[in-house]
C-alpha cells in the first residue's frame, strides 16, 4: 500500500500540471472512455490509450515496453446517475 500511494500521488500531480498548462491530448491521438489512460509517444504524437478503470490496472501497458506514464482522462465523464426512478 506504501508504493501504490506516492504513484497515485505522482499521477495526480502530472495529470493536474497537463490540465494546467492547456496540454490536452487531440481526440485523435487517444481512444477509450475510462479514467485513466496509459500515454506514450510513438514518435510523431502523444497516444493516451484511455481504456483502464485505475492506476494499478494503467501500469503494467506502460511496463511493457512502450515506456510511457499512467494519467487520468482529461476527457473522463463519470458515469451518469440513472435517472429512472421506481415507483
Amino acid at each position: 500500500m506504501k508504493i501504490i500511494i506516492p504513484k497515485l500521488v505522482f499521477a495526480a500531480a502530472l495529470s493536474a500540471a497537463v490540465l494546467a498548462f492547456g496540454v490536452k491530448p487531440s481526440r485523435a491521438g487517444s481512444y477509450g472512455d475510462e479514467k485513466w489512460c496509459a500515454v506514450s509517444d510513438d514518435g510523431d504524437h502523444m497516444v493516451w490509450d484511455c481504456e483502464f478503470d485505475t492506476a494499478d490496472d494503467c501500469t503494467p501497458a506502460i511496463l511493457v515496453g512502450n515506456r510511457g506514464f499512467c494519467a487520468i482522462n482529461p476527457y473522463w465523464q463519470p458515469p451518469q446517475p440513472s435517472t429512472n426512478s421506481q415507483r
